[in-house]
């Protein structure tokens, strides 16, 4: 067998072991698009608070679920490699006067992971219902996002903030990390 054949075999081989997930923080969107909101301060703007967050998650698996059954996706499949799903991080609730399943039951579709905090998990558990529901009501997801940015709140935008904000907190969840495992290493 020739070597390039070889070498291709083992890359296809390769591919079958990738697991991945793209992570959305999803409560955070609607804190950050809730201040916003509230500086509007309209009727129509103060009705979108608790919206964006879910609205945003389910337009996003919608283009999942494009992007994963394009040719290019498939091409990819019969060489073995494995769907990239979709994990929901900060799903508590921040706003106590929002359903204690607010970024849960909303969420709940094929290829995704959320990573539920235990009250959140106790209270679907409690009194949620298990179905599919992320692409359960994609108009009205689209609606909502377009209100939200008929208002001046550009998705763009929120994504940026967040983006800027997720990485400097992480970092310093790192730093912190680093910080630690030093000042045990000195100490042996």
């Amino acid at each position: 067998m020739p070597i390039w054949k070889v070498w291709r075999q083992s890359r296809l081989k390769i591919l079958s072991k990738i697991s991945s997930v793209a992570s959305f923080f999803v409560s955070r969107v609607d804190v950050l698009v809730e201040k916003r909101l509230e500086t509007i301060g309209s009727e129509d703007a103060l009705a979108l608070c608790g919206k964006a967050a879910n609205a945003q998650a389910a337009l996003a698996f919608k283009v999942y679920q494009e992007k994963f059954r394009s040719p290019r996706w498939e091409a990819l499949a019969k060489r073995g490699a494995n769907k990239q799903r979709l994990l929901w991080a900060s799903t508590g609730v921040k706003n106590p006067a929002y359903p204690d399943t607010l970024y849960v039951a909303p969420l709940v579709g094929s290829d995704t992971v959320n990573t539920t905090p235990l009250d959140a998990l106790d209270a679907f558990v409690d009194h949620g219902v298990v179905s599919r529901t992320i692409d359960a009501n994609l108009v009205e997801a689209e609606k909502i996002y377009e209100k939200v940015e008929a208002l001046g709140i550009q998705g763009p935008d929120v994504r940026y903030q967040l983006e800027v904000e997720g990485v400097a907190s992480f970092q310093n969840s790192f730093d912190n990390l680093i910080s630690s495992l030093q000042a045990k290493a000195d100490r042996l």
